[in-house]
């Protein structure tokens, strides 16, 4: 038993995450324990591994001294079901711990072992670690024995398969076929009195056999002769429990485990888990390259595929920086940068580096590169006005610390240049979008946006402090006389010098008003229709005016004539005789407003008998086309031109379309309730 328990002793360090996470509170949960056999199976080319464990401290305790058995019911065939399923008890012994003595050999090659016997036949389930001195798992121990024993024991179970073996928690089948599937049922030999247990069940067969994948995405992260490699641990938990990361210094040749032991990120309660696994590993120097691989390990006990290898090449680090100091050159343009560097730590250097900025934190450019060790000035001749200079000294691998930045400011007196490009748009709330060529002085504070009504009075300034942005909106009245407004800008720079005025734009108000309605005079009946005579809108802006008419016994307003702004009548000669037609006469303002409608005004057309002649045609409907077929006899007056009309679903005469006096048929698809031809007599 001592050489057991001084291979505790040995895997300490790596079990001791472990004691947070044997509390019971967060892992087993002792309000309401409810007692499980876990199971998990493998499928293998030729046989089918089972793992399992039970979910409880006082299931494993009875498990321990009673045991387990195995079931395996033969239930499908070929992809058919078995009519007669028959169960096989495969462990006709129950399987349990092995006794106390069979554990010394396995503990002299698998640390893993010694711990596990511990748990499961010692009397006392100390660890001691630094010197004897009391640890966190002493503190732990001694308040959750019970709890530590299960927990070291289940967790080296899942370390090494061959553990598991010896603890009663690993069974093999090897008596299984090509395209048949089992359920396996693990459960315990005896029913304890006062516990409900439930029994694990699988369903699987060899069949189901894939390789273990390879660990993916593994990275390196360099530093000063140290590495830290990471590999995916989220996505491939189901397959591994822990990993062997390995490195070779030969160029691949001859790979040797980073690791002692299998490793484990565990994670302490209370934190989230992490996606990644990882390991630190030291390197003899930065000039090499090496390269690193990681191997899965499964709960089986089986190693994947290494993964992908990654090139590391360890980075020279700098932690000195220069001492940097500032001042302006003579004529005062200009700022000259000297410093000094410490060489008390003996760290390579190849060169400096000066950035500039014109903030504190952020935005730093490099000024000047590649400045030799024995070099410790350097006048920058374009200094910014108000400008922040920091210094890197760097190594061959580029990096290096930053000094803490230093400010040099110059003297300004020199406004910025006038703004370009001023335009504006107004929309027809009063809304003006302003905007103009941003300035491209490297000081520029801002803008300031000034308005007038008139160009002979004095601006005022909307804005009560300079804008940052080359843009602004501003609100006018659109209910007032003065029909332009005025706008100009200036540009500030951060001395808060001011460019002269740019130029000054006009802007012309929307026009939102509309015209004054023009006035239907008279409508009387000629011989070519109903002539329309009306007195002019008074308003100056007019641009045209449109005509609308409505047939008696109709609802709806047709446009049937747009004219210029100075016309004052219109004949309608789309009319029928002794029809009565109403019309009504709006203007329509550059801006697009038009004036309100009047009443309308309302005439009939009389027209000339002698000039005009209807004709009822005769109609006839082709039954295939579904086309109708008007044929006419001529007048015996000369005709100038045929209008064939008809008469819609409501009643209302219609132009259908117009024909020569040659003609005397016409067809169409028009569903007229009647048809009638009109004779235009020359």
């Amino acid at each position: 038993m001592n050489y057991i328990y001084s291979k505790i002793k040995i895997v300490a360090r790596l079990l001791v995450f472990l004691a947070f996470l044997s509390s019971s509170a967060t892992i087993y949960g002792q309000e309401e324990e409810k007692h499980e056999i876990k199971l998990l199976t493998r499928a293998m080319q030729d046989s089918i591994l089972l793992r399992w464990g039970p979910t409880t401290y006082p299931l494993w305790l009875y498990g321990n001294k009673v045991g387990y058995k195995i079931t395996r019911t033969l239930l499908v065939r070929d992809n058919d079901y078995v009519a007669k399923p028959k169960v096989v008890l495969l462990t006709p012994t129950p399987l349990k711990p092995l006794p106390l003595r069979e554990w010394e050999l396995l503990a002299e090659s698998d640390d893993y072992a010694g711990v596990a016997a511990q748990a499961i036949y010692g009397d006392d389930f100390e660890v001691e670690a630094n010197n004897g001195s009391p640890s966190m798992i002493d503190i732990v121990n001694k308040a959750k024995v019970q709890e530590s024993r299960f927990g070291f024991a289940l967790f080296s179970a899942d370390q090494s398969s061959k553990v598991a073996e010896y603890s009663g928690l690993f069974f093999n089948d090897k008596n299984v076929m090509m395209g048949e599937k089992y359920l396996y049922k693990v459960f315990l030999a005896q029913a304890p009195e006062g516990m409900k247990v439930d029994t694990a069940y699988f369903f699987t067969g060899i069949d189901e056999y894939m390789p273990l994948p390879a660990p993916l995405n593994v990275k390196a992260e360099e530093g000063d002769k140290m590495v830290t490699i990471t590999w995916d641990k989220k996505y491939q938990e189901d397959f591994y429990n822990s990993f062997w990361v390995e490195k070779s210094m030969d160029n691949g040749k001859i790979y040797i485990k980073v690791n002692d032991t299998p490793l484990v990120n565990t994670t302490p309660d209370g934190y989230a888990e992490s996606d990644f696994g990882f390991v630190i590993d030291t390197l003899v120097d930065n000039y090499h390259t090496y390269l690193y691989r990681v191997i899965g390990i499964s709960v089986f006990g089986e190693l994947s595929p290494p993964s992908e290898v990654v090139e590391v090449k360890g980075k020279n680090t700098i932690t000195s920086v220069p001492l940097v100091h500032l001042s302006k050159t003579e004529d005062g343009t200009g700022v000259t940068i000297k410093w000094e560097f410490p060489d008390d730590k003996g760290e390579i250097v190849d060169g400096f580096r000066i950035f500039r900025s014109d903030k504190f934190a952020k935005d730093y450019q490099l000024l000047v590169d590649s400045l030799s060790l024995i070099q410790t000035s350097y006048t920058d001749k374009h200094a910014l006005l108000t400008g922040y200079y920091r210094m890197q000294a760097y190594n061959s691998d580029g990096s290096g610390p930053y000094s803490i930045p230093k400010m040099e400011q110059l003297v300004d007196s020199i406004p910025p240049a006038i703004p370009l490009g001023l335009k504006a748009v107004a929309d027809t709330t009063g809304l003006v979008r302003l905007t103009w060529s941003p300035n491209k002085d490297d000081d520029i504070f801002g803008y300031r946006v000034y308005r007038a009504n008139s160009k002979k009075e004095e601006f005022s300034q909307l804005t009560s402090k300079a804008i940052k942005n080359p843009f602004y909106k501003d609100q006018i009245s659109l209910k007032t006389l003065t029909k332009e407004v005025y706008y100009k800008i200036v540009a500030v720079d951060n001395r808060q010098n001011q460019s002269a005025f740019s130029e000054i734009l006009e802007l012309e108000r929307p026009d939102i008003v509309p015209p004054a309605s023009p006035f239907i005079k008279s409508i009387k009946s000629v011989d070519s229709g109903l002539e329309i005579s009306w007195i002019r809108s008074a308003s100056n802006d007019v641009v045209k005016q449109v005509v609308y008419r409505n047939t008696s016994g109709s609802r709806e307003w047709e446009l049937i004539k747009t004219e210029s702004d100075t016309t004052t009548h219109f004949t309608d000669g789309r009319v029928l005789p002794d029809g009565i037609y109403k019309y009504i006469l709006l203007a329509v303002d550059k801006a697009g407003n038009e004036s309100k409608t009047i009443k309308p005004v309302a005439g009939k057309f009389i027209g000339n008998k002698l000039n005009d002649l209807w004709i009822v045609p005769h109609v006839k409907r082709d039954k295939k086309t579904k086309e109708f077929i008007l044929t006419w006899i001529p007048p015996v007056y000369e005709v100038e031109r045929y209008m064939i009309y008809y008469k819609n679903s409501k009643g209302i005469w219609r132009l259908l379309d117009g024909v020569d006096s040659r003609s005397l048929n016409y067809t169409t698809k028009v569903e007229g309730m009647e048809f009638k031809v009109f004779c235009k007599i020359k």
